[in-house]
């Protein structure tokens, strides 16, 4: 129909709706780090990890893992180019 709007209940005062409660993107969480290999911020919790001397370090995928695994302890990384993802 021409001319006719949906009018939306107001939400209370000081109240998040489901929207925006569930908008929270990683940069915004407090488990975000970034992968040593390409640099891409990734998230503790779902991230691929591996351990090395003791310290944990996550993945943005299996590539960046096994290159990371494949490179001696303490050797300098390549530069961080961010081509293994995408």
């Amino acid at each position: 129909m021409i001319g006719t709007e949906t009018k939306q209940k107001p939400e209370p005062k000081n109240s998040i709706n489901d929207h925006q409660q569930r908008n929270t993107t990683m940069t915004e969480s407090k488990s975000v780090t970034k992968d040593p290999i390409c640099g891409m911020t990734v998230d503790k919790a779902t991230a691929l990890q591996a351990e090395r001397d003791g310290a944990t370090f996550y993945f943005c995928s299996d590539h960046c893992r096994q290159k990371f695994l494949a490179t001696p302890a303490g050797a300098k990384q390549d530069g961080k180019s961010g081509s293994c993802c995408g």
